[in-house]
């Protein structure tokens, strides 16, 4: 009896690496790392890497960042809980493997005709897939942002990206 206990032990143990090592989705059309818009402060605070630092901008803006997780929320007077979410972290990617840092060409080339440009002034400094906006840098994704309509897009561009 011992011995099958023991067995059985082992291959949980043995298995669990397995199942763990299966890559969460982390930036889905609705969320990224868990976050999604409307979220209420403390629930989306919540779910980010500690610690955190707390700025007040302009416009009404309110913006939650975690530099250990390359997360930034925001939240705007007006907006019930979460207006916008972004992230440089070239860890968190979509079920297709893209994220920040991946290049343009795979961006193009995985979502092709369902990419919107994001034009401003002569340039396409980012391309729209629904309410996820994915900024250039160059050659490659900076930052990856979800919001709703145009403002979520320029905050994402203001957005330092990955490196």
């Amino acid at each position: 009896m011992r011995r099958i206990a023991t067995a059985f032990v082992f291959a949980v143990l043995c298995t669990a690496p397995l199942a763990s090592a299966q890559k969460a989705i982390d930036i889905r059309p609705d969320s990224i790392a868990g976050i999604r818009l409307g979220m209420p402060k403390a629930k989306a605070t919540s779910l980010m890497a500690k610690p955190l630092r707390h700025d007040r901008l302009e416009d009404g803006y309110e913006r939650f960042v975690s530099p250990k997780q390359k997360v930034e929320i925001y939240f705007r007077t007006g907006t019930k809980g979460v207006a916008v979410v972004t992230t440089w972290n070239r860890t968190l990617q979509t079920d297709e493997g893209i994220g920040p840092c991946s290049t343009i060409a795979a961006l193009k080339k995985t979502y092709r005709g369902r990419l919107k440009p994001f034009h401003q002034g002569l340039g396409t400094p980012a391309y729209r897939l629904g309410n996820l906006t994915f900024t250039r840098n160059g050659m490659r994704v900076g930052v990856i942002g979800l919001g709703r309509g145009d403002g979520a897009s320029y905050v994402a561009l203001n957005v330092a990206p990955c490196r």
